[in-house]
């Protein structure tokens, strides 16, 4: 099979697998909203802004030196899957235990101290246990990921989902009777417990994966080029977990130095994070499996030497992301009341949904772009623009959410969004001379959806039929400002032939 229809097939299978996930979590998000409110989601989203910080010392650098090293040794034919994932799981593993063990010893301080909740320790301990499985996982995720067989481990974080659901909806019948202050419980039962019976079925998988399979060996050193890999990612990424934890803490505290109530400031918050940035991110479910695979397959041509096919692929992926997002982003911001009414039960999404929305294109062509940046072996610089981001997020929410509310929030998150896409994209276009053409890609597409958005909203239709004819009219329109050519048609025509 041609590289490019294999790479097309693996990101359509896990594309599939992805939004089927995205669709059910969005739903259970629903649910959450109904049963208890803005208030409870924001006390649950703070408490998993401290986990995140465990999180980064559990798996941070697993997933991306997995994947290189599997994808190294097998293009250079130098060592077998077996002892390459040996020694990956064994560094997943130590992680998972060290970073569970100081969860575990400082939940007390962290949920007095930075929570200002004594009683959300109990829910950090309760998820400590799980942090081995989920580091154990990311390798495991890694291993999949480079053999192109990433939609198999796929099936196994959908099944995570699903348990971690009804786990969590028995939990929740057990918990609410209780008061909603237990909500939060409720949700990292369901969260642990599905981690680890979901590891222990990719582990199963993998151990299938591997059975019967030999290959060569040599005697270079492979833990020194795991370290080299993981370290700098594992570090960048430590400190930048700990700045985006100190941002999540300050945004309800700068809201109520607004003169908001503590239970308004956390449900603003719940609102926003737990409720309108997945609506946002919902649609990268359709880039989320490119931009996983397209690590491997920038890793792969750029240890071959191969400069013209990763220009190539870029060029192509840069190019389709942009006229994905700018109709995602048009969408939203045309259709944001509707839909926010549509999904969420509580007024006040669809304005935050609006004011969010035209970052969208930036969002996911920087997800992309730090993808490919990581498959070249540049995670250092990558991570450092991330640290970047989030220590002036950090400032900006000091300074502006006391001062001006949810005003500041936004704009310290375009802020963000833009830096980071600035840092990167000049990053890549110095390594591989792979620029975004402006005109074509941005330029032509948001002028189709402005005009497409405006005209889809003076037809009185119900909500489907209108967001449908709105995506019609920008892929005429994109097809005659010719932001679609014929060769790019031929393109996929000739990844999709048999």
């Amino acid at each position: 099979m041609k590289p490019a229809k294999k790479l097309l097939l693996n990101t359509l299978a896990l594309t599939a697998v992805s939004l089927l996930m995205r669709t059910i979590g969005m739903s259970f998000g629903v649910y959450l909203s109904n049963t208890i409110g803005p208030e409870g989601i924001g006390a649950f989203e703070l408490i998993m802004s401290v986990y995140t910080l465990a999180v980064s010392l559990a798996a941070s650098g697993v997933r991306l030196s997995t994947t290189r090293l599997v994808v190294e040794a097998r293009s250079r034919g130098t060592h077998s899957d077996r002892r390459v994932m040996a020694l990956c799981l064994r560094y997943a593993l130590t992680l998972g235990l060290i970073s569970g063990a100081v969860l575990l010893g400082a939940s007390g301080w962290l949920a007095t101290t930075f929570l200002r909740a004594p009683e959300a320790a109990r829910a950090l301990r309760i998820l400590a246990p799980g942090l081995p499985f989920l580091a154990v996982s990311s390798a495991l995720s890694g291993y999949f990921t480079a053999r192109r067989k990433a939609a198999r481990f796929a099936a196994t974080q959908l099944l995570e989902q699903l348990l971690r659901i009804g786990i969590t909806i028995c939990a929740l019948h057990v918990a609410m009777p209780l008061g909603v202050a237990h909500a939060p419980l409720a949700l990292v039962v369901g969260s642990c417990t599905a981690e680890v019976l979901s590891t222990a079925v990719a582990y199963s998988l993998f151990r299938a994966e591997l059975r019967g399979r030999r290959g060569v060996e040599a005697a270079s050193p492979l833990l020194g080029r795991l370290l080299a890999i993981a370290v700098p990612d594992a570090v960048g990424s430590w400190v930048r977990s700990g700045l985006v934890t100190a941002k999540n803490l300050l945004i309800p505290r700068g809201l109520e130095k607004t003169g908001a109530s503590s239970r308004s400031a956390l449900a603003t918050y719940g609102t926003i994070q737990g409720m309108v940035l997945p609506v946002l991110t919902f649609p990268s479910a359709f880039l989320g499996a490119l931009a996983a695979l397209l690590i491997p397959e920038v890793a792969e041509s750029a240890a071959l030497g191969h400069r013209g096919h990763i220009r190539y692929v870029l060029s192509r992926v840069i190019h389709v992301t942009m006229i994905f997002s700018v109709a995602v982003a048009g969408v939203l911001f045309f259709f944001a009341e509707p839909l926010g009414e549509a999904i969420y039960p509580c007024k006040g999404t669809g304005l935050y949904i609006r004011l969010l929305a035209p970052v969208v294109p930036i969002m996911y062509l920087d997800m992309m772009v730090d993808s490919a940046l990581k498959g070249l072996g540049h995670q250092l610089s990558s991570m450092s623009y991330n640290i970047i981001d989030a220590a002036m997020s950090l400032f900006l929410v000091w300074l502006l959410i006391p001062r001006l509310g949810i005003a500041g929030y936004c704009l310290t998150f375009y802020a963000s969004e833009l830096l980071n896409f600035y840092l990167s994209m000049g990053k890549l276009t110095k390594e591989t001379a792979t620029g975004l053409a402006f005109g074509r890609s941005f330029a032509g597409p948001a002028a189709a959806m402005v005009l497409a958005g405006t005209l889809a909203r003076r037809v009185t239709l119900p909500l489907v039929p209108a967001v449908l004819m709105c995506l019609a009219l920008y892929a005429a329109l994109l097809v005659a400002l010719s932001c679609v050519r014929r060769e790019d048609i031929q393109w996929v025509k000739s990844v999709l032939g048999r």
